[in-house]
């Protein structure tokens, strides 16, 4: 777990200084100086690209972590792998491109915009594909080479500080809403680049076509697993944004909507950290685990993740529902109507990760086709249900349905692979990791508030980690986290006394 531990500290916490940057974005700097609809107007742009983007490098970002292990080659450009897999996504992003393009006029109709700003703008969505796309196959680059750090430092934390100065420029300078609008785009485009360069710098950036040997037996399971992994992948990514492309199609003044579940959700994301920082350098190592068949590294690398993630999700999570009514204090009043979105949101995030990487496990075996049938499950789940509870509820019944139907898929994997390989990732740390999260949500519910909104929040916050913490520590609990923690501390320690 040595490397493992190194780049998922450093993912960490880049994505920590990330998500604070991101917090600044989305919570107070974008609502307070664009209007509802122009914000709406940016996560919905973004919404789409993610989206396209998915569907446009078929599963190519799997596919190079999959079976970058049968083509290791550094001195002869990785036998081509990388330049196969990226002509193929980059044909793919250009049909996207041209497919937005045609019905440019019809994606206006269907959202309903009565300011005119998808009209004008939407076309703006077709650089964003392409950056999107080879950010996919590059991530996928980089974390097949072990340098999974970069993507991270590109996305979680470069394009934050990106969009902060330009925000910032748009409140200090003239400058109109086309220039911002352009530069935004513009920011996505940058930090694909970055993680470019990072893998030219590296050497690993070649392509390498000339040297490409692919026997007609790994070309149909490179094809086969492809195709599979192409419908889980488009799940994963897809599942957010659908909500919030049909939230703009389905609600009245929808742009405005958009908005308001973008920062309900941006806060809700911050849960997602350990499984950012922890599947990018373990996915690569469950791809050499599986084809050494090593079933004891799998199963460690499970149920570690597992319950490293229920641990450091759920104290997330209590933060979120404690300080909830002080978060949204700082917003407009009208973002408050996403403060049920939040919790739900929170609640299924939680759910999702306390199953560990039990789809990054499956995605990587043999019996990969099932990562692509619960993830298509997942995603017709998912718009069904959209349909359904945004017609009935409105906005909330988008995060409604995200818990049902990723809460089931979850589930469904976890069984699977108990009954296919008996791999399971719950144990009695599970459990007493469990007693303490309810013991701490109990306690906090008689709390009451005190003082100003920021000093309400930070002791608050500093008296639930002093009782959430300790707890975790005396019962034994996640024990290689604490370890990591106290190496990390101690190497911090030593470059501060160091002259």
């Amino acid at each position: 777990m040595g490397i493992v531990a190194r780049q998922a500290t450093w993912n960490t916490l880049l994505t920590i200084v990330g998500m604070g940057l991101g917090f600044v974005n989305m919570a107070l700097l974008f609502p307070r100086l664009l209007s509802p609809d122009e914000f709406g107007l940016t996560r919905l742009l973004v919404s789409i690209a993610v989206v396209a983007a998915q569907v446009a490098h078929l599963g190519g970002e799997n596919t190079v972590i999959r079976y970058f292990p049968y083509f290791r080659d550094k001195a002869n450009g990785h036998r081509g792998l990388f330049g196969l897999i990226l002509g193929v996504a980059t044909a793919g992003g250009l049909i996207a491109m041209l497919v937005l393009a045609v019905f440019h006029h019809r994606f206006t109709i269907w959202f309903n915009d009565g300011s005119g700003l998808y009209q004008r703008f939407g076309m703006l969505v077709l650089p964003l594909v392409m950056a999107e796309v080879w950010l996919l196959v590059l991530r996928g680059f980089s974390r097949s080479v072990h340098r999974s750090i970069a993507p991270v430092f590109a996305r979680e934390f470069l394009l934050r500080v990106l969009q902060t100065a330009l925000i910032a420029a748009y409140a200090l300078l003239d400058m109109g809403f086309t220039l911002f609008l352009w530069l935004y785009v513009a920011t996505f485009v940058l930090t694909t680049g970055v993680l470019l360069f990072d893998l030219w710098r590296a050497g690993e950036f070649r392509l390498g076509l000339g040297r490409m040997r692919v026997g007609k037996r790994m070309r149909r399971s490179m094809v086969r697993y492809s195709l599979f992994t192409f419908g889980s992948g488009l799940a994963a990514i897809a599942v957010g944004n659908i909500d919030q492309v049909m939230i703009g199609a389905m609600l009245t003044n929808g742009l405005s909507q958009v908005a308001y579940y973008a920062v309900a959700m941006f806060l809700a994301s911050v849960i997602m950290l350990p499984a950012r920082a922890l599947m990018q350098p373990v996915i690569p190592l469950l791809a050499e685990a599986w084809k050494k068949r090593d079933h004891a590294k799998i199963q460690m690398l499970y149920h570690r993740t597992a319950i490293i993630q229920i641990v450091v999700a759920a104290f997330i999570f209590l933060c979120l529902w404690a300080n909830v009514d002080a978060l949204f204090s700082f917003l407009d009043p009208a973002y408050a109507v996403g403060k049920p979105v939040l919790l739900i949101l929170g609640a299924t995030n939680v759910l999702s990760l306390a199953g560990g990487l039990g789809a990054g496990v499956i995605s990587t075996s043999r019996s990969y086709w099932f990562d692509a049938v619960s993830g298509a499950v997942l995603l017709v789940l998912t718009i069904v249900l959209d349909y359904v509870l945004i017609l009935y509820w409105g906005m909330p019944g988008a995060a409604w349905s995200s818990l049902f139907s990723i809460v089931a898929v979850v589930g469904w994997r976890i069984v699977f692979l108990y009954r296919k390989f008996k791999l399971w990732p719950f144990d009695g740390q599970t459990l007493r990791a469990m007693g303490v999260i309810l013991v701490v949500l109990a306690a906090f519910s008689w709390l009451p508030h005190h003082g100003p909104v920021v000093v309400d929040m930070i002791w608050r916050t500093l008296l639930l980690a002093a009782l959430y913490w300790p707890l975790v520590h005396l019962l034994g609990i996640a024990p290689e986290l604490g370890a990591q923690v106290l190496k990390l501390t101690g190497g911090l320690g030593g470059m501060v006394r160091k002259p």
